[in-house]
């Protein structure tokens, strides 16, 4: 485990935080390590890391750190803004604190979320944010994931009543996937 996202001189990758909701829904469609193949340098703060509704396993863990995933501690100034944050955004979870609070840290960091509210959070502090969507449009992109395998992701989504994406979205990229 890292105290900090850093990035070595020569890597001009932006950093991407990962909140436990979007890490769920990749996790459905076995995503997670395809998303680890992009150019950027993911990392989730280890409170949302040993979140409990993430159900992964120690085994998870070790591959996705293998693939390219940075598990953060913060240190003490990260944590009390992240209580700061707490305070003033009580619909937020602890752990969403604790990535706004490493987003707030990091520059020009995307901060991946698939929360209503912690998106509204970060963008009302310029903080780009993104979701799921992104990353598979990423994925077709940069020819990381075949249009099939994206449309297959794409369609267990739009059937699972968990997974909460805007359903015009999804059906927009099953049919421009389908194309191509």
């Amino acid at each position: 485990m890292s105290n900090a996202p850093s990035r070595g001189r020569n890597d001009p990758r932006r950093v991407v935080i990962n909140d436990a909701s979007c890490l769920i829904d990749l996790r459905k469609v076995t995503l997670i390590e395809a998303m680890l193949q992009l150019p950027y340098s993911f990392v989730v703060t280890l409170p949302v890391a040993e979140n409990e509704l993430l159900e992964f396993s120690e085994d998870d863990w070790i591959r996705f750190e293998t693939a390219g995933l940075m598990i953060i501690d913060l240190d003490a100034e990260r944590v009390t803004r992240a209580f700061e944050l707490r305070a003033a955004y009580p619909v937020l979870s602890a752990e969403d604190c604790f990535s706004l609070s490493l987003a707030e840290a990091t520059e020009s960091c995307i901060l991946l979320t698939g929360d209503a509210g912690l998106r509204k959070a970060a963008e009302s502090q310029k903080i780009e944010t993104h979701g799921a969507l992104w990353v598979i449009d990423e994925l077709h992109r940069l020819q990381i994931t075949s249009a099939r395998v994206l449309i297959e992701c794409l369609t267990t989504w739009r059937n699972d009543p968990l997974v909460r994406l805007p359903r015009s979205l999804v059906a927009t990229r099953i049919r421009a996937f389908s194309r191509t």
